[in-house]
């Protein structure tokens, strides 16, 4: 009989991994938003404005909002690169850990990278063994046939080729029980697999970006968008783009002038942001050139299958071979040496990483892969390589690929010579339309007058040359589209209109502000989706003019443009509306309050929540809901006995969405409600919080009038320990019966235990409670509470005070021993310091020790320069060797364990490489400083680290050695 397997073990491996590489998930805390589209019931007709898919905008919910999808049907995610979809998978994970390890009956998750050549299935199994569990393909085949398992598949336009690709379609209409999300850059990389629920991650919006920058650079922050003006979308749209670009402003205060110009300054400072030591000068000299060429190579692929690269390879079967026969041809004497070592120090020290099956490599982002390509390219139009000299020939290699798009972008916006940037933008519209519209866009801004211009001159459908002049996002287009928006034909007008909004530069603004006077509804609303999508304040009076347009579609479309840009300096300007006599503008103010979302439009939906229409008060719950805070809970209370039961629908909904389990009261007497569609809405809002299906009915029966039905369902409801719960509970502190007093307070013990800061704000009430009857079980609870939120008084936890100036440190008991150590070793040596046995003021220490599995063994040298203290240099090899097993050998508690590691790995140095563990004999010079000694160790190991522990055991060891 098969071992069952062990899941809980993999979901911890889950949790724990996330937390110590959070950092890494987390390149910014803005949640972008989320675009959903629904495609149109109708599907025998074409596309068109009439009958176009349905589109939502969802705000900072995105993890929230894809979660509600994935429970309805799979979710294909698209994005730009660097958007974050790949933080949200990630993300996702974790979070399904943690409750799949709370509840065994949740799906449990997997993430698979697409990328790799495998199947599905075998890349399942793989990620199980990571965990070293050991799931066959059988097992895991029941596993989906179950829906038992949430796919979390990252990267469909990544897949290494066409037969994977039709392989993961297989897949998906194979295993439909089974949960899953998808994620790509691009659907005409992939398709869309057939999934009608397509979330689109959008760009950072103006006030997102601007956020960021302050918080990453809050004394540079106005210097920074100084220079950048209404070039931020250009430069930096999504959080990988951003983070890099605060990266790269702050040491000299200049802005790159292109994302390639973004990218070639983040690679040239990568040493200093990562504190790279020092390295061979050869290996500095040929870095550049070797991880163009590893890119470029990479993304060829295999000659016999064009259309598809590598983002991951072979480290010792290709990335070796790779490089040997590149550092060959260039005479580097002993290549493949050096082969070997240089991949280990681009692992090490730069953008390479290892990847998921251990014995390939990859770069830490496809676009890190596709710049270093890009530049490649570039190289081959400096030294006029045939390929890209001859029209045809960079055609046919290059342009014609869908593979080479992002780099040749790369390569455009890197190209210094005009002749050329408008030569491969001219051919380029020669092989797709799409292709040269966005090249021409990408190219220096010096050249896109004239690149732009080969797009406007196009012989083609003015509908389609609206769309080209869009994806160029060149603000030479712009010009151009607001001509355009004087067109007879209205679908071309309003796509003009649209297109200015996805350029998204601020240039655009004074034509949409004109065009928000337009006499055409379909362009004045879409005149507020382009300034929505802009996202700056600078549209707003003109949006808030149009709040009281006649059109209820151009109201609602500027109502979601505010909400776009952001910002509360529209609120009270809309609130100003809310007393407006027309009680469709109240009804578009109820709703741009809703929009904006944050809780500084609360007060103004409160005053409309008393509105004598029906159709205001609707649609004030909707934007309480949409806000989702608990401070709007008590406005949708007076809404939920309103008279209209569209209203008390909506709030049932707005309550649902919020999501707190203080509505649970509102909710089941809505449950309860004569209409039976608010009913339906309010049970099913009520689903989420029915844990084991005993929550709502403990609930009821918390007012029982049998003791004992009562006494039984406390103990029933401290078991499910929801925070929904304690209303009642406190409410039967105080019944007459001991004995249901005492459950209650068990029961809100073990609601503390999980829930303490949702419980502590009831200590002020339970104190005034202790005079009374029930004082003791009310102290008991009270007690119980404290223990739990580690605090007892909650109104002075909430005092906002300075602390006093902190103690000076005291020496560790680390240090303390070191020091001793160091100076008994001092005295032994001192008639010997000015004579060492040997002469190692050139000597090399070598440490044989593997630094890791993200990053292979290496080889790692120490040179000590004549002129430098030797006794300190060879501290330093010591202490560097320690830190390296540490970082191998990361489950090593004991500081006996660590001492055998330590003692091994010398005798390695000890039996192969004999002059380096001479010249470490020779450790007596090092102790001159004595205390030197004890704080250099004392910067390295903290005072419970059993390495640090074991090296000072190590250094007493050699000290007996030398004496």
């Amino acid at each position: 009989m098969a071992t069952p397997v062990d899941f809980p073990k993999y979901l911890q491996s889950l949790v724990e991994s996330y937390k110590k590489q959070q950092h890494l998930y987390t390149l910014t805390d803005l949640q972008v938003e989320v675009r959903v589209e629904k495609p149109p019931e109708d599907s025998s007709h074409p596309r068109s404005p009439e009958n176009k898919p349905e589109t939502k905008i969802y705000g900072p919910e995105v993890l929230a909002r894809i979660r509600k999808y994935v429970q309805q049907g799979n979710v294909l995610l698209v994005g730009k690169p660097g958007s974050g979809k790949s933080t949200v998978l990630q993300r996702f994970r974790w979070e399904f850990a943690l409750e799949a390890l709370e509840n065994g009956d949740r799906p449990i998750p997997v993430l698979v990278e697409l990328r790799y050549d495998q199947s599905i299935v075998q890349a399942i199994c793989a990620e199980f063994r990571q965990a070293k569990l050991r799931v066959g393909e059988k097992e895991v085949d029941d596993l989906l046939l179950e829906g038992k398992l949430l796919l979390l598949l990252d990267g469909v336009n990544e897949m290494p080729s066409q037969k994977r690709l039709q392989e993961l379609q297989l897949f998906h209409n194979k295993n439909s029980p089974t949960r899953m999300i998808f994620t790509t850059r691009d659907l005409a990389l992939g398709g869309s697999l057939g999934i009608e629920q397509q979330l689109e991650m959008c760009a950072l919006t103006q006030p997102q970006m601007r956020e960021f920058v302050y918080k990453h650079l809050p004394q540079h922050g106005d210097l920074l968008l100084g220079q950048l003006r209404d070039r931020l979308r250009e430069v930096a749209e999504t959080p990988l783009l951003l983070w890099m670009l605060c990266k790269v402003f702050k040491p000299n205060l200049k802005i790159p002038q292109s994302k390639g110009e973004l990218f070639q300054e983040f690679d040239r400072q990568y040493d200093e942001f990562k504190g790279v030591p020092s390295v061979s000068e050869d290996f500095r000299r040929f870095k550049p050139d070797l991880l163009d060429h590893l890119a470029f190579v990479m993304l060829q692929g295999d000659s016999e299958r064009p259309t598809d690269g590598w983002v991951a390879i072979s480290r010792r079967r290709k990335a070796e071979g790779i490089l040997e026969r590149w550092l060959g041809d260039r005479g580097v004497v002993d290549a493949p040496t050096k082969a070997k070592e240089w991949l280990e120090d681009l692992l090490e020290h730069h953008l390479l990483q290892v990847a998921a099956k251990r014995e390939e490599i990859e770069f830490h982002h496809q676009l890190f892969q596709e710049y270093y390509a890009g530049r490649a390219l570039r190289k081959l139009f400096d030294d006029k390589h045939p390929d890209v000299t001859d029209d045809e020939r960079l055609q046919h290699f290059y342009l014609n690929y869908l593979k080479w798009k992002e780099p040749l972008a790369f390569m455009v916006s890197l190209l210094e010579d005009d002749v050329q940037a408008v030569r491969v933008v001219r051919l380029a519209l020669e092989v797709d339309f799409m292709l040269g519209a966005r090249l021409a866009g990408e190219v220096q801004r010096d050249f896109q007058q004239r690149t732009v211009g080969l797009v406007d001159g196009l012989d083609v459908p003015r509908w389609l040359k609206v769309e080209l002049l869009g994806v160029t996002r060149s603000d030479e287009a712009i010009p151009r589209l607001l001509k355009l928006v004087e067109d007879s034909d209205s679908y071309v007008r309003w796509s003009a209109v649209s297109a200015l909004g996805a350029i998204g530069s601020e240039v655009a603004i004074p034509g949409l502000l004109q065009l928000l006077e337009d006499s055409d509804t379909n362009v004045r609303w879409r005149a507020a989706d382009a300034l929505g999508a802009i996202g700056s304040e600078a549209a707003i009076p003109g949006l808030l003019k149009l709040l009281k347009d006649s059109d209820t579609n151009v109201r609602w479309r500027a109502a979601d443009a505010l909400r776009q840009i952001g910002t509360e300096a529209a609120i009270p300007e809309v609130i100003k509306l809310v007393k407006h006599s027309n009680s469709d503008v109240r009804q578009s103010a109820a709703n741009a309050l809703g929009q904006i979302g944050t809780e500084a439009a609360i007060p103004g939906l409160l005053k409309l929540a008393e509105d004598s229409d029906g159709y205001v008060r609707c649609t004030t719950a909707k934007a309480l809901g949409n806000i989702g805070s608990t401070a709007a809970i008590s406005g949708l209370l007076k809404l939920s006995k309103d008279s209209d039961s569209y209203v008390r629908f909506s709030v049932a909904k707005a309550l649902g969405n919020i999501g707190s389990e203080a509505t649970i009261p509102a909710l089941l007497k809505l449950a309860e409600d004569s209409d039976a569609n608010v009913s339906l809405m309010a049970a099913k809002a009520l689903e989420k919080f029915s844990d084991n299906g005993a929550l709502l009915k403990s609930l009821k029966l918390l007012e029982h009038s049998n003791s004992d039905v009562r006494w039984r369902t406390e103990n029933e409801l401290g078991e499910i320990g929801s925070e929904a719960a304690l209303p009642g509970l406190l409410k039967l502190l105080e019944d007459s019966d001991y004995s249901v007093r005492s459950s209650a307070t068990d029961a809100i013990a073990n609601i503390a235990k999980q829930h303490a800061e949702k419980v502590a704000p009831h200590l002020p009430h339970l104190l005034n409670l202790i005079p009374s009857e029930s004082g003791k079980e009310v102290h008991r609870a009270i007690l119980a509470i404290q223990a739990a939120c580690k605090y007892y008084n909650y109104p002075i936890r909430q005092f906002s005070l300075a602390p006093h100036p902190a103690k000076p440190s005291q020496p560790t008991e680390l240090l303390v021993k070191i020091d001793q150590t160091t100076q008994q070793i001092h005295k032994r040596t001192k008639q010997m310091a000015d004579q060492p046995t040997q002469d190692f003021s050139h000597a090399t220490f070598q440490s044989l020790v593997s630094f890791g599995p993200n990053h292979g063994t290496q080889a790692h040298h120490l040179t000590i320069a004549a002129q430098q203290s030797s006794p300190e240099a060879a501290l330093n090899a010591v202490v560097q060797i320690i830190q390296a097993l540490e970082k191998k050998y990361t489950n090593v508690q004991d500081e006996q364990q660590a001492r055998i590691i330590i003692d091994a790995e010398f005798k390695e140095i000890k039996e192969q490489k004999r002059i380096e563990w001479q010249n470490l004999m020779s450790l007596q010079r090092l102790y001159n400083g004595g205390k030197n000694a004890a704080v250099k160790l004392g910067e390295h190991f903290t005072e419970s680290n059993p390495w640090g522990k074991a090296g000072v055991a190590f250094i007493e060891g050699i000290s007996e050695d030398v004496n």
